[in-house]
C-alpha cells in the first residue's frame, strides 16, 4: 500500500483520474483527511498555555486601548494584549483601531454575532447591515436547512479571513432547550461546514474554534457536546452561554457552569469562557484557559435580551436610551461598580486609600476623572491581575492566589458598606464574593475527592 500526502487541491483532481483503482482511491482520502486533522490541531493558539485575557473591542473603546497600548510616559511601556475580541459588527468597520491592533501583532478573534440571528431585533440594527452574511429573516429550527447551514459556515470564514482573524471562529446557533435534537443538529452542520472550509479554495487553513451557547439542559449535560466536539479538528472552545450573570447567580448555576467547562477543557480542548467580567479569575484559577470581557462593564450573557423584538415605541424611535452610566471597575473589590456608588467610594478619604490604584493608567494622575478613564483604568487593571496569576506556576498555587484576593475583597466591602451606610449613603452589593468564594471552595473540595 502506498500512502501519498497530497493538500487539498492536488488531492482531488488525483482522485478523478485514479478512480478507476477504488483501494488506491481509499488511502488518498484516508490520508488527506487525516493529515488535514493533524495540521489544524498542531496549530492550536499558544496563548492558551497559561491564564489569558481577552477584552472585547468596541467603537467606544479606541481611544483608552490607544493609551494604554501608548503606555502613560514615554518611559513606561503600556499593556501588551495577547489578543482581543471583536465583534463582527464592528469589524465590518475595518476602524483604525483595528488596524493598529493588527500592525502591533494583536492576534484578533472575531465574534460573528450568528446566535443573534434567531430573533427579530437583529434585523432593526443597523450595524448588521454591513455584515455579509445577515440572513433576511430569523432562523429557526424549522427553517434552517443543510445547504442554509454550508452557505454561513463558509460565508463566516470569508469575512473572518478578509477582516484579518488570526483563528476562525465558527459559526454557530443557540443549543435552545426547546426543540435541542434540532438545534443539535443544526449545530453538528455548521461545524461540519466550518471545518469541511478551512483551507479550502478560497479560505487559507488556520486553526478553528468550536462556538457553544448552551441553554439550561445541556449545562447540565456537558458530555453531549463533548462528544461531538471531539469529531472534529479543532484547536479551541469558545462558550456563551444563552443567561448567566456571574454576580446574581446562585452557587449552584455557578458551580454547574464552571463543572460545563471544567469538562471540556479535561477532554482535552481549551475554553475561553465569554462575558464573565471579573469571574474569569476564578474560572482561569480553576484551569480554564482563557476569559473575554468589556471594559468598563456589568458583564452577563442573556441572548433573550438582545433578541427579543423590537417595542413599538423603539420602532417609532421614541424609546429612551439606556447607557450613560460611568461604571468603575475596582480590583481591590474585584467588582465593578455603578458611576455613584464608586463616586461615594472615591470621595470618602477613608474609603480612598484602600482602593488607591498604583498601575500605570493611575500612577500619575491618581483618582483624577477616573470616570473619564475607566475604560483604560479597566485594560490595565484586568491585565495585571492575569499578570499575577501567570506568576503562579500551579493550579493550587493560583487558587490560593484568586482565594485571597476575593477574602480581602470580602472584607475592603464590609468596610466600604459599614462606613457609606455611617454616612446614610447607600452601599453597594458585594454578595457575590461570598458565592465566587464559596464555588471555589466547592470545586477544590470535589478536585481532591476526585
Amino acid at each position: 500500500m502506498v500512502k501519498l500526502y497530497l493538500p487539498g487541491r492536488l488531492a482531488q483532481p488525483l482522485r478523478q483520474v485514479c478512480q478507476c483503482y477504488a483501494p488506491f482511491c481509499v488511502v488518498i482520502s484516508v490520508v488527506y483527511y487525516d493529515t488535514l486533522m493533524a495540521a489544524t490541531l498542531s496549530q492550536a493558539p499558544d496563548l492558551f498555555a497559561q491564564p489569558t485575557y481577552l477584552p472585547r473591542v468596541t467603537r467606544r473603546d479606541g481611544r483608552a486601548i490607544e493609551e494604554a497600548l501608548a503606555g502613560p510616559t514615554l518611559f513606561d511601556s503600556g499593556v501588551k494584549l495577547d489578543a482581543a475580541v471583536v465583534e463582527a459588527t464592528y469589524a465590518a468597520e475595518d476602524s483604525p483601531l483595528l488596524k493598529r491592533l493588527r500592525e502591533s501583532g494583536v492576534p484578533q478573534l472575531i465574534d460573528p454575532q450568528t446566535l443573534r440571528f434567531t430573533g427579530e431585533r437583529f434585523l432593526t440594527v443597523a450595524e448588521f447591515e454591513r455584515v455579509p452574511y445577515r440572513p433576511a429573516r430569523p432562523i429557526s429550527a424549522d427553517s434552517f436547512t443543510p445547504s442554509h447551514a454550508d452557505a454561513l459556515a463558509h460565508e463566516v470564514m470569508l469575512f473572518e479571513q478578509e477582516a484579518g482573524a488570526s483563528w476562525y471562529l465558527a459559526a454557530a446557533l443557540p443549543y435552545y432547550d426547546q426543540d435541542q435534537q434540532s438545534w443539535l443538529r443544526h449545530n453538528d452542520r455548521l461545524l461540519a461546514a466550518s471545518c469541511s472550509a478551512n483551507g479550502g479554495t478560497d479560505v487559507d487553513r488556520r486553526p478553528l474554534i468550536a462556538q457553544v451557547a448552551p441553554g439550561r439542559k445541556l449545562l447540565a449535560q456537558p458530555e453531549l457536546i463533548i462528544n461531538r466536539l471531539l469529531d472534529y479538528p479543532v484547536s479551541a472552545v469558545y462558550v456563551q452561554p444563552l443567561a448567566l450573570d456571574p454576580v446574581k447567580n446562585s452557587i449552584e448555576k455557578l458551580v454547574q457552569y464552571v463543572d460545563f467547562l471544567r469538562a471540556i477543557t479535561d477532554a482535552g480542548l481549551p475554553v475561553i469562557a465569554s462575558r464573565v467580567g471579573a469571574f474569569g479569575l476564578v474560572l482561569n484559577a480553576l484551569g480554564v484557559a482563557a476569559f473575554d470581557s468589556g471594559l468598563a462593564q456589568a458583564e452577563a450573557c442573556n441572548l433573550a435580551s438582545l433578541n427579543r423584538p423590537p417595542s413599538k415605541r423603539e420602532l417609532e424611535g421614541l424609546a429612551k436610551r439606556g447607557g450613560g452610566d460611568r461604571r468603575i471597575y475596582l480590583e481591590s473589590l474585584k467588582t465593578t461598580l455603578t458611576g455613584r456608588h464608586a463616586a461615594a467610594i472615591l470621595e470618602n478619604r477613608t474609603l480612598r486609600s484602600r482602593v488607591a490604584c498604583t498601575l500605570g493608567c493611575c500612577k500619575h494622575r491618581g483618582f483624577e476623572n477616573l470616570a473619564e478613564r475607566r475604560r483604560q483604568h479597566h485594560l490595565w487593571v484586568r491585565d495585571h491581575e492575569v499578570k499575577l496569576l501567570r506568576g503562579s506556576p500551579t493550579e493550587g498555587m493560583r487558587i490560593d492566589l484568586v482565594y485571597e484576593q476575593l477574602r480581602t475583597a470580602r472584607e475592603v466591602g464590609a468596610v466600604v458598606s459599614r462606613t457609606l451606610k455611617a454616612h446614610a449613603v447607600e452601599a453597594p452589593s458585594f454578595e457575590h464574593i461570598d458565592r465566587w468564594i464559596a464555588v471555589l471552595a466547592r470545586e477544590t473540595t470535589l478536585s481532591a475527592v476526585a
